[in-house]
């Protein structure tokens, strides 16, 4: 065993289980960070094995031991590439450097704690070479992120200029409206980069991706709900060093989803939400910009698959889940539960479904006050989930008394079956989920008078059936949100301001096609002029 002390940190060198070197950091308030495994060191590189080396400048953004490199993929860059080895530790690097053929050896710079104008060094080391590529070896990044990151920055090229947009940089997983923007880039004429991280198996291969699709020169990124924005903030330290600006496109309840990503720092970020309410908070959050942005379709009657048709088979029909069972379930999940939470969340929820913009933070805390619950005012994630919970059980209460109001008019659901059937309907017809990209349109134009219920997260915002539904050429009831004033003219929609109305509404327009005609073939028309996902991204463009 060999210590080297360095405040606030000593680096003790020792032996695996596998009788391989290892190496941790004893921090001087007693914890410890571990470089390396206490077991065997030596099979870390199984996690870099996705990794290809494409750049000219390879900067090695820490190293430890090296387990994590392959000594043979180093030696089979291209030989014109370098590779900048910046390791905090001289110590490390003396017993990596060992290991090394000579030939690699002569191709490597190095930077330590030790190293005069460390900046100048990696400064010079990329000028005029090429693509550069960062490989971190993370637990040696989080023990002296300052150190590594002012290296990092020396090795880019920051230009934060406003640039027209031809290259958009778009990260895609599973939700719906990710491959819709896609497809919008693609028919606004622009190259579009996309980033599957879902399919990506490390944050290492992530961050090889992610340089590697920004080497091509993307000029803007777009996260939807900050899906595939890393915990870490690798993309945000990225698109900041590029001078790429961020755009995350919030369509769902940003308090959720930013809960742990609070270390982030969110300068040069722009915010867009889809729900007009949370602007002031996401303001708050450190967003360099924030923006109201509703929703939009990527629907069209020409994609509706005729054949799989069965056009009017059902009289009235909410194509949508319960947001109970499950849904709500695997919120409680997310935090510390507590039975008396439901006494709490049903109590508020029954006031938030006729007024979401209610005080619900006030209402909460009252309540948890009459069943002696105790949430502390810092307890940012209880709060967080506990609000969420109750919001999303007044949707449940909502779509449950909407739904009960129509049983005797033959209302069947669409999607959820279980969670449907979990709220005691008794002869409620209901069908399996349906795929939003292949079946939902042919679904709407199966059902005549098709049903909208908002979710109570949205206090004045519209959801994506009131855009969908009529691109598609089915006919939708709204019910009535504020911005719908905005986005459509009266002749363009149909609407229920009370559940007593809803059933004489849904028999009037069973029975009167024509009507339903005039409102669909109008609010189409809005829609392909004004509410296309290509607007959508034309408007963020305008925000960068």
């Amino acid at each position: 065993m060999a210590t080297f002390s360095v405040d606030p940190f000593t680096l003790t060198l020792f032996t695996a289980q596998s009788g391989a070197l290892s190496a941790r950091l004893d921090h001087q308030d007693g914890t410890s960070l571990h470089l390396h495994s206490l077991v065997a060191p030596e099979d870390e590189s199984r996690w870099f094995e996705d990794v290809q080396l494409w750049g000219s400048r390879i900067v090695l953004a820490g190293c430890g031991l090296g387990y994590h490199l392959n000594i043979e993929s180093l030696q089979s860059i291209d030989a014109d590439a370098r590779i900048l080895l910046c390791e905090y530790y001289p110590e490390l690097i003396k017993w990596f450097m060992e290991r090394l053929p000579v030939e690699l050896r002569k191709r490597i710079t190095i930077i330590t704690r030790e190293t005069d104008r460390p900046w100048e060094v990696a400064k010079a080391f990329v000028a005029n070479g090429g693509p550069v590529q960062v490989i971190r070896h993370p637990p040696s990044f989080v023990s002296h992120e300052k150190f590594y990151c002012s290296v990092l920055q020396a090795c880019s090229c920051r230009n934060s200029r406003r640039r027209p947009i031809h290259r958009a940089l778009m990260l895609q997983g599973n939700f719906f409206m990710e491959q819709q923007m896609i497809a919008a880039a693609r028919n606004r004429g622009l190259e579009t980069i996309v980033i599957p991280y879902k399919q990506l198996k490390s944050s290492v291969t992530y961050e090889s991706c992610l340089q590697r699709a920004l080497d091509g020169g993307a000029d803007m990124i777009l996260s939807i709900n900050m899906l595939g924005v890393d915990g870490n903030g690798i993309l945000l330290d990225y698109a900041k060093r590029a001078g790429v600006p961020l755009v995350v496109w919030f369509l769902d309840d940003p308090r959720p989803i930013l809960l742990n990503r609070g270390s982030l720092s969110l300068s040069g970020v722009i915010a867009c939400s889809w729900e007009r309410s949370y602007l002031p908070w996401l303001q708050q959050q450190g967003f360099d910009s924030v923006h109201y942005l509703p929703l939009a379709t990527g629907f069209s009657l020409e994609m509706v698959d005729k054949d799989a048709l069965n056009k009017d088979s059902v009289r009235c029909g909410f194509v949508g889940t319960s947001m109970g069972g499950r849904f709500l379930y695997d919120i409680t999940r997310k935090f510390l539960w507590k039975p008396q939470y439901e006494t709490v969340a049903v109590r508020v929820a029954e006031k938030v479904m006729v007024d979401p913009a209610t005080g619900i933070d006030r209402l909460i805390d009252n309540a948890c006050s009459v069943e002696n619950l105790h949430v502390a005012p810092d307890d940012c994630h209880t709060r967080t989930w506990l609000r969420s919970y109750t919001i999303h059980t007044a949707s449940m209460l909502k779509r449950k008394a909407c739904i009960g109001s129509l049983l005797d008019s033959g209302v069947e659901t669409f999607g959820d079956p279980e969670g449907w059937r979990a709220l005691g309907f008794k002869g409620l017809v209901t069908h399996p989920d349906v795929d939003y990209q292949t079946g939902i349109a042919a679904c709407y134009h199966s059902i005549v008078v098709n049903l909208n219920i908002t979710s109570c997260q949205m206090v004045t915002a519209v959801n994506q059936r009131v855009f969908d539904a009529p691109a598609c050429g089915a006919f939708i009831i709204n019910d009535c949100q504020k911005d719908l004033d905005e986005l459509f003219a009266p002749n363009e929609l149909a609407l229920y301001h009370s559940l007593d109305e809803l059933p004489g509404l849904v028999d009037y327009y069973s029975r009167n096609e024509k009507a339903r005609n005039s409102i669909v073939e109008a609010c189409a028309a809005r829609i392909i002029k004004t509410h296309t996902c290509n607007h959508r991204l034309g408007t963020v463009e305008s925000f960068l």
